[in-house]
């Protein structure tokens, strides 16, 4: 199972990861004023001694009580645990037992995330557009963004209660979560599943002139499932074509590789280039569709054990659909010696958090590799299928692929894995 990084020793404080059981928070836009306030209540238990809590949020923090006591929020600052600035963790310069649980509340406006690329809120005359808008590209840009998180290894429960205040102007909000609706397109309470990551959740809020939504029925695999598909008003988005292809890409891939995760699926799309899965979901552009899709089979039906294993489903779902990013054509299968150019796919620090944009070519070009040593692409094929059997609904690291991968080969892949995850130049001959 995934586990945390080990506790960092900074400037004589014990920094210890923590287990975060619940997060409870409300959001309230005002439109008028063009303000968004967040209350935040995380409870968490440290994983590892007794020290430093370490968590992240990539907003200014206003107000912070711990366990019931008032805290100044610059004891709540950031620090480099040793992967770089961009990696930065909060940790709490207050010490607390490996016991019990903790209650960490927080205060802060809703302003565009302290992480590269991150967008703000969106705010028109008399409306609010705001999308978690995830990436893997850049540290930081999970679901700590908005609120208290912890690394995308730990899962947990997640209650957020919604409110667009200061106009009658009806929003419409989706969610990959149980949703209900408290007062017709102004508040919701959307509750996500306690096996949920920092990286699993999709929420989008828009005004419900700019969005048609279209809710239909799927078969995956001999099951019936629900299928929401929306399209953003803008130019380029055929919502007919994308609820057919969702459909049809749903069927396929559970066909080909197992039985879908869940009991519905949402995607969210925009007229401009963009993309990102989340649990059995996605947000995207009509080009990528496929190429999300299959994350949920590969991404988030298998996460990634830790960031670093994130360049897994990338690579994955390069070789095997359409992928802008892998531009060689799905379902390669070509030779692949130890005198190519080496690459670094899986980043060595415990406490990295993010995954390397190489993941999609020199990934798709390692497995095209692995494809060729295991007799083609559909013995390739076969053993994605056999992975997502016995790793579905949990997690898969680095170290488990190459023992899985070299079984379906015959042969040990570890110098594969040294050269072109690793990226020591050593391994070749």
């Amino acid at each position: 199972m995934p586990s945390a990084p080990l506790p960092v020793a900074l400037s004589g404080r014990l920094a210890v990861p923590i287990d975060i059981e619940r997060l409870r928070a409300s959001v309230r836009f005002d439109v008028a004023s063009r303000v968004a306030d967040v209350s935040a209540r995380l409870e968490f238990r440290l994983d590892g001694p007794s020290g430093h809590p370490v968590f992240d949020l990539r907003q200014t923090i206003g107000t912070a009580v711990l366990d019931g006591s008032a805290v100044p929020p610059d004891a709540l600052g950031y620090c480099d645990m040793g992967a770089g600035e961009e990696a930065r963790m909060r940790v709490v310069d207050v010490s607390c037992s490996d016991g019990p649980p903790h209650l960490l509340e927080l205060g802060y406006h809703l302003e565009a995330p302290d992480a590269t690329g991150a967008p703000g809120v969106g705010w028109s005359p008399g409306g609010v557009s705001w999308d978690l808008l995830m990436s893997d590209l850049e540290p930081g840009r999970y679901l700590e963004m908005w609120f208290p998180a912890n690394l995308c290894h730990d899962t947990l429960s997640i209650e957020l209660d919604i409110e667009v205040t200061g106009t009658d102007r009806p929003h419409v909000l989706l969610a990959n979560g149980a949703l209900e609706e408290h007062r017709d397109g102004a508040r919701w309470t959307v509750r996500y599943p306690s096996h949920y990551t920092s990286l699993s959740p999709l929420l989008v809020l828009v005004p419900a002139d700019e969005v048609e939504v279209r809710r239909t029925e799927a078969v995956a695999g001999g099951e019936h499932l629900g299928l929401t598909v929306a399209a953003l008003a803008g130019p380029g988005t055929d919502l007919d074509a994308a609820v057919a292809d969702t459909a049809a890409w749903l069927a396929y891939f559970s066909a080909r590789y197992g039985r879908f995760p869940a009991d519905d699926y949402l995607a969210v799309l925009w007229g401009e280039p963009r993309g990102m899965e989340y649990d059995a979901a996605t947000t995207t552009s009509a080009p990528a569709l496929e190429h999300e899709v299959f994350h949920t089979w590969f991404g988030r039906g298998v996460k990634p054990a830790c960031a670093s294993d994130g360049w897994i489903d990338e690579a994955m779902a390069s070789w095997a659909t359409a992928s802008r990013r892998a531009p060689a054509g799905r379902f390669q299968a070509e030779p692949l010696g130890l005198d190519e150019e080496p690459s670094v796919l899986c980043p060595a620090h415990p406490w990295s958090r993010r995954t390397p944009r190489e993941a999609y070519t020199a990934g798709s070009r390692l497995l095209s590799g692995v494809a060729h040593m295991a007799g083609g692409a559909a013995q390739l094929r076969s053993s994605l299928a056999a992975w997502y059997g016995a790793h579905g609904g949990g997690a898969g690291s680095t170290e488990d692929l190459a023992r899985h991968l070299g079984e379906w080969c015959g042969q040990d892949l570890g110098p594969w894995w040294d050269r072109y995850v690793y990226g020591r130049d050593g391994a070749a001959p």
